[in-house]
């Protein structure tokens, strides 16, 4: 695993964000934008930023959630969604958990709660960028279900590929393999968890920059 790197959340409160039309000071983790209703906030610490998962840590996976939500009477989250997720369960749950938690102020009158706002969590990693493992090319397993592994491919699942996340060892061997499954059957899962431990990665010496031990990418279902 890559030390240097330090899990970072940008929690982006606007539309105007997610467009890339705003910036934000270094060191900073929150962005409020027009579209974010800050100033109904019940004060200005509650809306907190979330905790980064440990496993997302160790698996070094990034993303972007993008979260739609409305204004209860009593002041809680109501109606929350998940707009466009990061393509990882533990990243948008986090989201959501961090969200919900949120408190504004009680007794908004209906024009103002009738509005659906949007928050974004940007999850990156800060530190010098990190060396995944390369594929060995025509090491996968031949199959009648999967026509290969797609590393660094963070497409959601779906049902023509299952995003995989994995540890490689000192052997090239994944291990702990995570599929993330939802939105497919559970078997298609386990089934590219197992094909992916077939195939073999090794270290790319002549690539600059400190080797890490993880991956992620897409098996393709044929």
């Amino acid at each position: 695993m890559n030390k240097k790197n330090i899990a970072r959340i940008a929690c982006v409160l606007g539309l105007a964000a997610w467009a890339g039309t705003l910036t934000y000071t270094k060191g900073s983790n929150r962005v409020l934008a027009n579209a974010f209703p800050a100033k109904l906030l019940m004060s200005p610490g509650s809306c907190t930023t979330p905790l980064w998962p440990q496993e997302a840590r160790r698996y070094e996976v990034e993303g972007i959630t993008l979260l739609h939500f409305s204004i209860g009477e009593d002041g809680a989250i109501d109606n929350a969604e998940i707009a466009r997720g990061s393509s990882w369960k533990l990243l948008d749950d986090a989201a959501m958990k961090s969200l919900i938690g949120c408190k504004f102020k009680a007794g908004l009158d209906e024009a103002e709660r009738a509005v659906t706002f949007p928050i974004q969590f940007v999850w990156t990693l800060a530190g010098p960028s990190s060396v995944r493992p390369q594929l060995v090319a025509g090491s996968c397993a031949l199959s009648g279900k999967f026509s290969g592994f797609e590393p660094l491919n963070r497409e959601p699942t779906d049902k023509s590929g299952v995003l995989v996340r994995f540890l490689v060892n000192a052997r090239g061997e994944p291990s702990a393999v995570k599929a993330e499954a939802y939105g497919v059957d559970a078997h298609l899962g386990e089934a590219a968890a197992h094909y992916v431990q077939s195939c073999r990665f090794a270290a790319e010496p002549a690539l600059a920059g400190e080797q890490a031990d993880t991956l992620f990418g897409r098996v393709l279902v044929k």
